[in-house]
């Protein structure tokens, strides 16, 4: 079963016993996750604007009081999602790219790795777009991980050119690029 990167069926063992027969905090996990595996086939669906706690919990065969339970809005909500995919899509970076020698393929090779997710999960990753644009969090937390991300390149490009200063300027101007051609990618 194909999922998005970061968000999936919960490969748990405790998934397989009843809800009375969980405890609190393991039935409070899985029902977070099934709140947030419904995220891929809404955004496939609805704009953000059209999101409400009862269609996120109706979509994860839940109560809204379970939605509100998990989550304080629907921007907290938003947050959590942009969250586990920017993780999984990391943890899938360093899988695809990690054992390489640092350097130019290096680099391309994580980029065209990213760019294939962004493309495969567009809808997920257009929501995760228009989050930004609206929530601050999201902002936040996307604007440090493209600084952690331009860093890490810089110094790869610094390994393959010497010079620092110009790697840096480099590794931005990638990491926006890179930004940039996801969602033309998408709409292509």
């Amino acid at each position: 079963e194909s999922c998005v990167i970061g968000i999936g069926p919960a490969k748990s063992p405790f998934m397989t016993l009843s809800r009375s027969e969980m405890s609190f905090p393991v039935v409070k996990q899985a029902r977070r996750q099934q709140l947030l595996d419904a995220a891929p086939r809404l955004a496939e669906l609805l704009k953000i604007e059209q999101l409400t706690p009862e269609i996120v919990a109706e979509a994860a065969s839940l109560a809204e009081a379970d939605f509100t339970a998990e989550f304080a809005s629907i921007g907290h909500y938003l947050a959590e999602v942009h969250t586990r995919f920017m993780e999984g899509l990391r943890a899938h970076l360093l899988k695809v790219a990690g054992d390489q020698k640092p350097g130019l393929e290096r680099t391309l090779c994580a980029a065209n790795a990213q760019l294939d997710v962004c493309l495969e999960q567009h809808a997920l990753r257009a929501w995760m777009a228009e989050a930004r644009r609206k929530i601050p969090l999201v902002a936040e937390d996307l604007h440090m991980r493209n600084r952690a991300y331009s860093m890490m390149i810089g110094l790869e490009l610094t390994n393959v050119s010497g010079n620092k200063a110009m790697s840096r300027v480099a590794a931005r101007m990638f990491c926006m690029m890179i930004l940039e051609a996801a969602p033309i990618e998408a709409d292509s």
